[in-house]
Formats: structure tokens, C-alpha cells, sequence
């Protein structure tokens, strides 16, 4: 295994899976998630396989006002640990590929922590924010939004897992594109 940080050269069979999660707050150690989007890509990125549900996080679900997710919305919704092996499926041999991925897998494994017996299969990971920085878009942020602009990607609804996550997975492709055409080496950890 290479140590953090390493930067690998692109290969073109790898396969990926692109993850959003929506949380009650920041910290992956205290706060919660409350929905989960895997969307499993073929290394072209078409999409090949697709998991996304609401998660009952047993807690107050916090700043409602971003995700919009409710006490009642998420009241009958399963807990992480009712969906980590459906989950684990999609994952499973692919590289995560998430915006600002520290966070979304910081939130995966503390949950997968949480539970009985559970493993998150994630060896390698991309940060779409850290390859967005290394092919020097000129962009004046690298937030999900100033992306989906400049890739021409329609976002539907922002701050939803399953819509974040799709388009994500359409920049991704875009990005994809621009890193093989610049032979830029893709930020793989």
C-alpha cells in the first residue's frame, strides 16, 4: 500500500463509487448521518449500480434548513447498521470517490464504527475537490455548485444525497475527461 498522500497514475480499469452523505452536523466522531448515496461507476463512469435510502440517525437530525430532512421524514427510515452490507456491495472494490471525501468517509467509517460487526470496504480514495485544484479549472471556489456550473451539470436539489451524488458523478466523468486530455495524474489515496 503507498503511504498517504501518494498520488498514483491513472488507470483506466479501475472502477469507482461515488458517495454523498447528508449528517446533523460536522464532526464525524459526534454528529450523525442521516442519507447515504452510492452511485457504482464502470471505469467509462457509467453509472452500473445505485444505493441511496434515509437513515434514522436516533438523534435530532440538526440544521434542517440545509438538507431539509425532518424528525418525521426520517421516522420510519432504517439505521446505518440495517443497510452497511447493502452498502458494503456497492463499495466493495471500487474507489470512493466523494466532494471533499475526508468528510463523507470520515462519516462512512464512524458509522460503520458504530455498528455490530461491520466493515467498510474502502481501500482508495478521490477527492473531487483535490483533482478540481489539480486541473487548475480557474474557478474562484471548488464547492459542488461552482463545479456543476462550469461543467454545464443541473443540480436539482442541492444538499440531497442521491441528487449531490448524481451530480457529482456527471462532473466526475467531465473530470475524468480533462485529467486523461492533460495527462494529469488522478489524486488517488
Amino acid at each position: 500500500s503507498d503511504p498517504p498522500g501518494t498520488v498514483r497514475p491513472m488507470r483506466t480499469n479501475r472502477e469507482w463509487v461515488v458517495v454523498d452523505v447528508e449528517t446533523t452536523g460536522a464532526d464525524p466522531q459526534t454528529c450523525r448521518m442521516l442519507s447515504v448515496a452510492a452511485l457504482a461507476l464502470s471505469p467509462a463512469g457509467t453509472i452500473v449500480d445505485t444505493m441511496s435510502t434515509l437513515l434514522n440517525p436516533g438523534v435530532d437530525p440538526g440544521p434542517t434548513h440545509i438538507h431539509g430532512l425532518t424528525p418525521a421524514a426520517l421516522a420510519g427510515a432504517p439505521q446505518f447498521h440495517h443497510i452497511s452490507a447493502d452498502l458494503a456491495a456497492v463499495v466493495r472494490g471500487r474507489t470512493l470517490v466523494a466532494h471533499n471525501a475526508d468528510f463523507d468517509y470520515g462519516f462512512l467509517a464512524a458509522e460503520a464504527r458504530r455498528g455490530v460487526a461491520t466493515a467498510l470496504p474502502v481501500e482508495d480514495l478521490l477527492c473531487t475537490v483535490e483533482l478540481a485544484a489539480t486541473l487548475d479549472l480557474g474557478l474562484p471556489n471548488l464547492k459542488l455548485a461552482a463545479l456543476a456550473e462550469h461543467y454545464g451539470v443541473d443540480q436539482c436539489r442541492p444538499h440531497d444525497a442521491l441528487d449531490d451524488a448524481r451530480v457529482l458523478a456527471r462532473i466526475f466523468r467531465r473530470m475524468l475527461a480533462d485529467a486523461v486530455r492533460t495527462a494529469t495524474p488522478l489524486p488517488v489515496r
